[in-house]
């Protein structure tokens, strides 16, 4: 086995730099990543910090090693430098660094500097390494005890000018089922790099219901120095939608996938894939009243048919198509009128009327008219309640959009985003907020309490409207997320018992929202919180 290589780690998502920790230690280092272009000959100064956020002081060791990728999940393998192979080829043999030790005070930080010199004759493309910090140092064999000791990396990315070569291709895009039963479901994307330089591929999946409304946004490596491709490898990335329950919202999927990438020339990449949501039982029980409402139409119709045929003078009466004939017969066709048992309804009720003078008498000859004529009544109700039906589901699947949540695969902890927060991202710019005599409300300086908001309107991305609203005032908000479950009308400020002061303010911006008060939780002693649930009485404040 080549010796050079000697062990692998599991980096966080996208390569965010690792750490193992031990014995309750704390250690960082600042930048995580740098990501930077050179050319032949050139050299680079700079310095990496490393922050000590323990009580007691502590020794830590600098040592560079190549990085290379391993597997498809963001996972990296550090190869050590050794004496014997060194050509000078590589970007860990260009970085100097100190090899002794450094002694980082508690509770502070402290700055290691280095330089990089690229070689005249240095390969175009990516090169790629890293500066392990850690409390023991690199042993003599290229090993180190990971078990016993804290470690923490800082990347290294450079680019180097000459014939470089950015191709890459999306090798799969599928959703994790072809059918589910409610709309939650996986993505996969695999990305292949077939250059020589790391690309970073940027866009987003777009999904859309068989009506093409869009029902979720997938934002992929957006506003993140991370989530780059190295050379000659496949990076996959994983991603779950979460939309809305809705009976209406049936029917067939499309996601289509948009990546950019390439520095020099922006290229891109597309596919889609489908997928259907069809919830099982709702369906059964909607087919089901369908199937009974159409039979009482079929029901009502004949029965209306039969009445006309009695009218025009037919009994017994039996189609052309099924009736047998000799010769010398002559076949009389009776004269249909298709309106006859309206109009016949129509004179009994115009003489039923004409004959009754009281109120009372009115009310009791309608009540009996409706029950004569029933068949003729409940079939009109279902043909207007059909209407109602139909119509009400085009309104619903046409609509623009509809809350949902995405969440994003990443070893270290998954990363859930709301809608609300891809709305805000969108639109940046406070349009439509009119704030009123509210502008010189006091704010409650420092904001010391996480301050939530939560669309619970019929309407999406309220929350992202609200964030813009409060910003102007200068609060921070922690967290933006959708109710799935409740709409409400009314606004409401919950808030823990000793932030009324607080949540007196933020009920007054909100034009009166209600308040109530939430004891604080015992898994969050240290700090209170508010958070804010907003109704369709905010929406209807914009509107005005």
């Amino acid at each position: 086995m080549d010796n050079r290589v000697f062990f692998t780690l599991v980096l966080l998502f996208s390569f965010v730099p690792y750490g193992a920790f031990a014995a309750g230690l704390s250690l960082s280092v600042t930048p995580t990543l740098f990501e930077m272009s050179a050319v032949p000959s050139q050299a680079w100064t700079s310095s990496i910090k490393v922050i000590n956020n323990n009580p007691q002081d502590l020794t830590v060791y600098a040592s560079v090693v190549n990085f290379a990728p391993q597997g498809e999940h963001g996972q990296g393998k550090f190869l050590p430098l050794f004496e014997e192979y060194n050509e000078g080829k590589t970007l860990a043999e260009w970085i100097t660094i100190s090899d002794e030790a450094f002694v980082i005070p508690s509770e502070s930080g402290q700055s290691i500097p280095l330089s990089i010199n690229i070689p005249d004759d240095a390969s175009p493309g990516g090169h790629y390494a890293a500066i392990m910090i850690g409390t023991k140092p690199l042993q003599s064999d290229g090993s180190v005890h990971v078990q016993t000791a804290q470690v923490v990396t800082s990347l290294f990315f450079v680019r180097v000018a000459g014939e470089v070569i950015e191709k890459g291709a999306v090798r799969t895009f599928q959703a994790g089922s072809s059918f589910v039963d409610v709309p939650e479901i996986n993505f996969e994307v695999r990305f292949e790099n077939k250059g020589n330089v790391h690309l970073q591929p940027q866009g987003e999946i777009v999904i859309t219901n068989m009506w093409g409304k869009e029902r979720g946004i997938i934002p992929i490596n957006k506003q993140t120095h991370f989530g780059n491709v190295l050379p000659n490898s496949i990076r996959k990335f994983n991603f779950a939608w979460k939309g809305e329950k809705s009976i209406t919202d049936i029917g067939r999927y499309k996601a289509s996938l948009a990546l950019a990438y390439g520095a020099d020339a922006r290229q891109f990449a597309t596919q889609e894939t489908t997928f259907w949501i069809v919830p099982i039982k709702p369906v059964l029980l909607v087919l089901g009243s369908l199937f009974a409402i159409l039979f009482l139409i079929s029901w009502s119709i004949r029965s209306y048919v039969r009445r006309m045929l009695i009218m025009s003078g037919v009994q017994g009466y039996v189609p052309n198509s099924q009736r047998t004939t000799q010769e010398g017969d002559v076949i009389m066709q009776p004269n249909f009128s298709m309106t006859a048992p309206l109009q016949n309804g129509l004179d009994d009720l115009k003489t039923r009327f004409t004959a009754t003078n009281k109120i009372g008498e009115i009310l009791q000859m309608f009540f009996i008219f409706i029950v004569e004529y029933k068949k003729f009544f409940v079939g009109l109700l279902l043909i207007l309640l059909s209407i109602i039906v139909v119509w009400s589901f085009l309104v619903e699947v046409t609509t623009t959009s509809r809350d949902y949540e995405i969440t994003i695969d990443n070893p270290d902890a998954p990363v859930t985003i709301s809608s609300e927060e891809i709305i805000y991202k969108k639109t940046s710019d406070a349009e439509n907020i009119v704030i009123s005599d509210t502008d010189e409300l006091p704010l409650p300086v420092p904001q010391e309490y996480a301050l939530t908001l939560i669309n619970s309107s019929e309407n999406v991305g309220m929350a992202a409207t609200l964030k813009r609203h409060l910003e102007k005032f200068g609060y921070q908000i922690t967290a933006l997320k959708s109710d799935f479950n409740e709409t409400k009308q009314r606004s409401v400020v919950v808030y823990d018992p000793s932030l009324q002061e607080e949540a007196l303010v933020l009920s007054k911006i909100l034009n009166g929202a209600l308040l109530s008060a939430r004891p604080r939780s015992e898994k969050n002693d240290s700090q209170g919180n508010i958070s804010i649930f907003i109704g369709n009485d905010y929406f209807e404040s914009l509107e005005d």
